[in-house]
């Protein structure tokens, strides 16, 4: 007989299946991209902040400024962003979506369920205070997480 725990997580495991298979109309705008997760986050960062220097949007995406600008050469040939050199400093190379970039950065947030109105319109205040209390819990696990694979590799580059 499973435990309570055991049966909660198959319930779990079995609503993200569902809620994958109902969303795959959600996923379709990801399906025409020939874009990777980190160029994709790339456009999410840039679309949260605007126009970004090279260096943070680097450590934002926790990747090396090489990486990054590899990933940002990729994204100025599709047309989703421009690279400019900052006014202040020309040693700064500043980051910005095109009308391109922005467009796609809004239609994939539409494609996220709670980001559409529709959807939180039909949800309660208690629903809604349910779902902030749950989204905050998986904000600390998340947190939690990667504050050890971090430590972890930390360590594991001193070991080296």
């Amino acid at each position: 007989m499973p435990t309570e725990r055991e049966r909660l997580l198959a319930e779990l495991r079995q609503f993200a299946a569902s809620m994958r298979s109902r969303n795959i109309h959600g996923a379709a705008p990801l399906m025409d991209l020939d874009l990777t997760i980190p160029q994709l986050r790339a456009i999410f960062l840039l679309a949260e902040f605007g126009s970004m220097p090279m260096s943070p949007m680097a450590q934002e995406s926790d990747t090396t400024l090489s990486a990054c600008s590899h990933l940002v050469d990729k994204l100025v040939r599709s047309g989703f962003v421009t690279r400019s050199t900052d006014r202040d400093d020309r040693r700064v190379v500043r980051c910005t979506l095109t009308e391109r970039g922005r467009a796609l950065a809004e239609r994939l947030r539409q494609s996220i369920p709670f980001e559409r109105q529709e959807f939180l319109d039909r949800l309660t205040v208690k629903e809604l205070r349910i779902i902030v209390q749950a989204m905050t819990i998986f904000q600390r696990v998340m947190a939690e997480l990667q504050a050890e694979l971090s430590k972890s590799s930390q360590q594991g580059k001193a070991a080296d």
